[in-house]
């Protein structure tokens, strides 16, 4: 099992819907490669009444593993046929997303919502064990509660399964991204997860590598999974501080990929990798505007020229 052979501390890229695409992850793997990625998360249901759509979500490099799919949703039937197909297609890895807020899913009783439905939980626990048929490790991500902290409650309920990694973001779905995490939260579930077999990873407010380690001492946690500020900034993950030159010359090879494998359609998804990398040199915020203004979002010619 992959999660056991990785290097403590593991230091992770996390799942964020929108952003750790096939093109993401490729430059991440590139450029300074996290110990662990993860894919965007994937709709069980989606798998089966939009297949051709939902697959390319799953689209993957081999410089990208130790690669992990990510999926959610709220039927444990086509949670045991998506792990059929994550097995089928390779991956390292599959994580249950137990964590993401967003109304949308939440609304379809999927996500963070399942923090509420314990007894659903397990049962899309145990289909997509089952669907794996114990030939690839599973794990999960979710939140320290709903709307109020019941973190120690969570882990003895999610523990009862053994998944082989959990990874915990340091807010309640009804925060979302505001406040700050709660890091104490985080160091009280390692406590009891250490009692198992069971990797802990904590998430939120990560900004460097420096804070990374200094969590992973303070928390007791096995690493931690960097979010938001790994966005156009990849060098998080080794601490390099990159030239001018480099970031453009990053931001033009991500673009040049992402066009390469996908067309000149929906580029409008690049804006926020971009806005990352074309950032903290003088002149940063005039190529920003610059790039990111383009007509009908045609960043790969406007990057061309830099």
């Amino acid at each position: 099992m992959f999660w056991h052979n990785l290097k403590k501390p593991i230091i992770g890229l996390s799942p964020m819907d929108g952003v750790t695409d096939f093109a993401c992850r490729y430059m991440m793997a590139k450029t300074a490669k996290p110990d662990v990625m993860f894919t965007e998360f994937t709709t069980v249901e989606g798998l089966f009444h939009a297949p051709e759509k939902i697959l390319r979500d799953f689209e993957y490099s081999e410089i990208e593993r130790p690669i992990v799919a990510q999926i959610y949703g709220a039927t444990p039937e086509y949670f045991y046929k998506a792990a059929q197909i994550v097995c089928k297609l390779g991956f390292d890895g599959i994580d249950i997303n137990m964590g993401c807020p967003s109304k949308a899913v939440v609304k379809r009783n999927c996500g963070a919502k399942l923090i509420t439905a314990p007894d659903l939980a397990i049962e899309i626990i145990r289909a997509t064990k089952e669907g794996t048929g114990g030939t690839v490790p599973y794990s999960i991500k979710t939140r320290i509660g709903y709307d109020s902290n019941v973190i120690e409650w969570w882990m003895e309920t999610l523990l009862e399964e053994k998944p082989a990694a959990i990874s915990i973001h340091g807010r309640t779905l009804k925060q979302m991204y505001q406040g700050k995490a709660d890091w104490e939260a985080i160091a009280k579930a390692a406590k009891i997860i250490h009692q198992t077999e069971t990797l802990v990873l904590g998430n939120g407010d990560i900004t460097s590598l420096e804070e990374a380690h200094r969590r992973i001492e303070e928390t007791g946690v096995d690493g931690v999974l960097i979010g938001r500020h790994a966005i156009g900034n990849p060098w998080v993950f080794n601490n390099h501080k990159p030239t001018r030159e480099e970031r453009i010359a990053t931001a033009r090879e991500h673009t040049a990929y992402y066009v390469q494998k996908r067309g000149e359609t929906r580029l409008a998804s690049l804006g926020k990798h971009l806005a990352g990398y074309l950032s903290h040199f003088p002149d940063a915020a005039l190529l920003r505007s610059k790039i990111l203004g383009a007509k009908n979002g045609s960043y790969q010619k406007s990057l061309s020229i830099l």
